[in-house]
């Protein structure tokens, strides 16, 4: 197999066209054509399903795509290492879920840093459900995200996963209702909840989705959501009692606010979650980091079974 093969591969698969990496492999297209055409009768699969635009991979070319990624950085690396003595990596690419930032400080990546300084980290922010593609295709190594047994990881359940992606548990904890801790009257029911205001993140965030189901299932809605970017937004706008919100227990506790935090104590309101590492199958070098990197997130995280003062 020759490696402009597993190179058109992925032009095909990032330019969504054969047109598209014959341009930017500086080829005529029946030459892109002809490339994919050894790699599928090399491997017996069609890699590209043509009856759609744009071009998109088939299941067993989400596959290659990700195995071509991999093999032509183990190569450099290879090729580097003959020639200099040391191997040049690319950066090792970590996807971040909303939920699971406040866990990744800057103190944490200076950590990993100074025990793999050979080693770059490359960070990539966003919905666990947009970012999971990216770890099937190869451009994803590894995937920190929130796995609760409703909404599931990215709304994927944890048991329809391949087993070629690994999961590694680095934290339980619980989803809850938070409030200003000077509030004289708290809401103790759902129904009480829905009328306060809500301090929320946008849709597609596992703690507004699982509100949100709560509130429907009693016939409710939230009426008056102050959607916010960011987690530690939302946690400082409920310590200055802009209203109320739905985050993890741990959050809150570790929180520079958890002093003006009280978690509600409200009936069907208490979600078990955890925090998660989605990983693929990749060289020793490279779960040797991210084994660093989850152990140095547990102990910034602190005991599981830590909580704050409940409001009841």
């Amino acid at each position: 197999m020759d490696t402009r093969e597993l190179q058109t591969l992925i032009a095909v698969a990032e330019e969504k066209s054969f047109h598209g990496a014959a341009n930017r492999l500086g080829l005529t297209q029946p030459a892109v054509t002809r490339r994919i055409q050894r790699l599928e009768n090399h491997t017996g699969c069609d890699l590209f399903d043509r009856t759609v635009k744009p071009l998109r991979p088939t299941p067993a070319g989400q596959r290659a795509l990700a195995e071509a990624r991999d093999l032509l950085r183990r190569l450099a690396g290879f090729t580097e290492m003959v020639k200099t003595g040391t191997s040049a990596q690319e950066p090792l690419k970590i996807g971040v879920s909303y939920g699971v930032a406040p866990l990744v400080t800057a103190r944490t990546i200076r950590h990993v840093h100074q025990d793999f300084p050979e080693n770059q980290l490359s960070l990539r922010t966003g919905w666990a459900g947009e970012m999971l593609p990216l770890l099937r295709r190869g451009e994803l190594d590894a995937l920190l995200a929130l796995d609760e047994p409703q909404t599931g990881i990215g709304g994927i359940a944890n048991s329809d996963f391949p087993k070629s992606i690994q999961i590694d548990t680095l934290l339980d904890d619980r989803i809850m209702p938070i409030g200003p801790a000077n509030d004289p009257t708290p809401p103790v029911s759902i129904n009480d909840l829905a009328g306060r205001p809500m301090v929320l993140l946008p849709e597609g965030c596992t703690f507004r989705a699982l509100g949100n189901l709560l509130a429907h299932r009693h016939g409710l809605s939230f009426s008056s959501v102050l959607e916010v970017s960011a987690l530690d937004l939302q946690i400082e706008m409920v310590a200055a009692g802009v209203g109320y919100g739905i985050t993890a227990e741990r959050y809150a506790r570790l929180s520079r606010c958890a002093s003006s935090l009280a978690i509600l104590s409200i009936p069907g309101a208490c979600w078990p979650m955890r925090v998660v590492m989605l990983r693929r199958t990749v060289s020793p070098d490279i779960n040797r980091v991210l084994d660093s990197l989850i152990n140095i997130i547990c102990e910034a995280a602190g005991p599981n079974d830590a909580q704050i003062l409940l409001n009841t």
